[in-house]
């Protein structure tokens, strides 16, 4: 059931807000589609497993105008994505006024987010300092691929390692995500191993208009190819293919995502406030969403 948030008598309507459940949420989701971002399908169905007090909706009357979601992995870390008002919308203080009533919901964890650059000053105001870019990479998948020798498929036995292993590289437990990450309609995830266990992991599913690559963590360069292969090897010729890269010194990514006719559409910023997680950025070479990180 939803539950309003707040109410205030805003130009002879009434402005309220209300928790998001996932029936509500399908607005949201047409909205992202307009902007062009391209979310991944069935993702909300993993977001809700997080935490499904963490979406809201700001409506005038019965019209929805505003969105975000404010997510609590754990007691220490929160996540705040699907930052949306309609362009009809705009410029009338909708967004701000959601967030600063529902940011209580994240008490006094610290707060991640992957922002816009026109909305990176207003996230300064709010205690949010910016810690890297994210080049937003698209590309039409040329030909086919074989998965290469060596890298296994994610299955319900391996997850518990999955879920390990992705804690090591994000510095936080994301277990609630994973649990549905990696399985269900058009959904894979791939790991290589070394000698101790997992070093690498790529998840790949359907999105709005194609294909999302997230995660991609590795804990060498040299498998970074392999495990982008892997994930390209399910997508069908054709396919529009979308992933998320921070920069960072190392290119290898990039370079491997040029050489297959991908190109940067736009970049975000990974914004925190508070004391950021204890993030192996060596190791992170896709994030798994804007939305939740």
């Amino acid at each position: 059931m939803d539950t309003v948030k707040n109410e205030t008598q805003t130009s002879n309507n009434i402005w309220r807000i209300e928790t998001a459940d996932k029936s509500q949420w399908v607005t949201v989701q047409a909205w992202a589609r307009d902007e062009g971002w391209d979310l991944g399908i069935g993702d909300a169905d993993a977001f809700f497993e997080v935490d499904n007090e963490g979406f809201f909706i700001g409506y005038i009357g019965s019209q929805p105008v505003a969105a975000l979601s404010m997510v609590n992995y754990s007691s220490e870390f929160s996540y705040f994505g699907h930052y949306l008002v309609p362009p009809s919308f705009r410029g009338q203080g909708h967004g701000l006024r959601l967030f600063q009533s529902v940011i209580d919901h994240c008490g006094e964890r610290t707060i991640g987010l992957d922002g816009m650059p026109s909305q990176v000053d207003n996230y300064a105001k709010w205690g949010f300092v910016a810690h890297r870019n994210n080049q937003r990479l698209v590309g039409q998948l040329q030909q086919d691929y074989a998965c290469p020798a060596g890298i296994e498929a994610i299955n319900e036995s391996l997850l518990d390692e999955v879920i390990h292993y992705d804690a090591s590289c994000t510095g936080v437990n994301r277990s609630a995500l994973l649990n549905r990450w990696f399985s269900g309609d058009d959904r894979y995830g791939f790991v290589c191993r070394n000698g101790q266990g997992i070093s690498g992991v790529v998840g790949i599913r359907r999105s709005q208009e194609g294909y999302r690559i997230g995660p991609l963590f590795a804990d060498h360069p040299d498998d970074v190819g392999s495990l982008l292969l892997a994930a390209l090897s399910v997508a069908p010729r054709g396919a529009l293919i979308t992933l998320d890269v921070p920069e960072k010194s190392d290119t290898r990514l990039f370079d491997l995502a040029e050489q297959y006719g991908f190109e940067s559409i736009f970049h975000t910023l990974r914004m925190y406030r508070g004391e950021p997680p204890k993030e192996q950025e060596h190791k992170v070479w896709c994030i798994a969403s804007l939305e939740l990180g």
